[in-house]
């Protein structure tokens, strides 16, 4: 059994997921908690490493990452992708919403009003009709605050984020954003190389759920119970 996993996160922070590291303070986060726990749990140490999210895809797909924390399956469809991968249970639910600029978009605003306007997506991320739920094309760029700057400067029409990450950044910001247009099961992604390590932490998931625990820290970074 492997002592050290390495896990893949995005190189800029995405709170209340995790914070980047800097020189007197280690990363934390939610997913954090939940992968300390884990890894105390079972007796594995999970290391964490700070790359673009194009990245994170490319090293898994090669098997030189371990771990990509809060995935849905039906975001990983590539071949490779699909041959590699195994999944946790699920670690919580993210609440998928859209952002646009209201001097773009006219109201009222419903699921069709966005698939014949113009989206932006972090590279690496999947991009999903929001109808069909099939990939479509995007401007794609490197951070999630560039997306948020191209939609203030009306050089993008919407992207979509998690509730959980964009819900404080919109305060003043003079963007809006739809009520939840799909909800996801968020799961830990391991490479296959690590099947024999799945039970182990499954269970140690299923007891964090059993004991309270996993709740106290969703609700430690949300400020809500799942």
């Amino acid at each position: 059994m492997a002592n050290i996993l390495d896990v893949g996160l995005m190189n800029q922070g995405r709170p209340p997921y995790y914070s980047l590291p800097t020189d007197t303070e280690p990363t934390k986060g939610l997913y954090i908690d939940i992968l300390d726990e884990i890894g105390r749990k079972i007796g594995i140490e999970f290391r964490y490493l700070f790359l673009p999210q194009a990245r994170i895809r490319h090293l898994m797909n090669h098997y030189r990452l371990d771990v990509e924390p809060g995935i849905a399956e039906e975001w990983r469809i590539e071949p490779a992708e699909l041959e590699n991968s195994i999944y946790s249970r699920s670690i919580l639910t993210s609440s998928e919403v859209v952002v646009y600029n209201p001097k773009r978009v006219q109201k009222p605003i419903n699921r069709n009003t966005f698939n014949a306007l113009t989206s932006c997506s972090v590279l690496g991320f999947s991009k999903l009709n929001l109808a069909t739920g099939k990939e479509v094309k995007s401007q794609d760029v490197l951070t999630e605050l560039q997306i948020f700057k191209l939609l203030q400067n009306q050089r993008c029409d919407f992207a979509v984020f998690p509730e959980d990450v964009i819900a404080s950044k919109l305060v003043n910001s003079g963007l809006m954003a739809t009520d939840s247009i799909h909800v996801f099961s968020l799961k830990l992604r391991l490479t296959n190389q690590h099947l024999g390590l799945l039970p182990s932490i499954n269970t140690a998931i299923d007891n964090m759920v059993k004991s309270g625990v996993m709740a106290n820290i969703i609700i430690k970074h949300r400020g809500l119970n799942e």
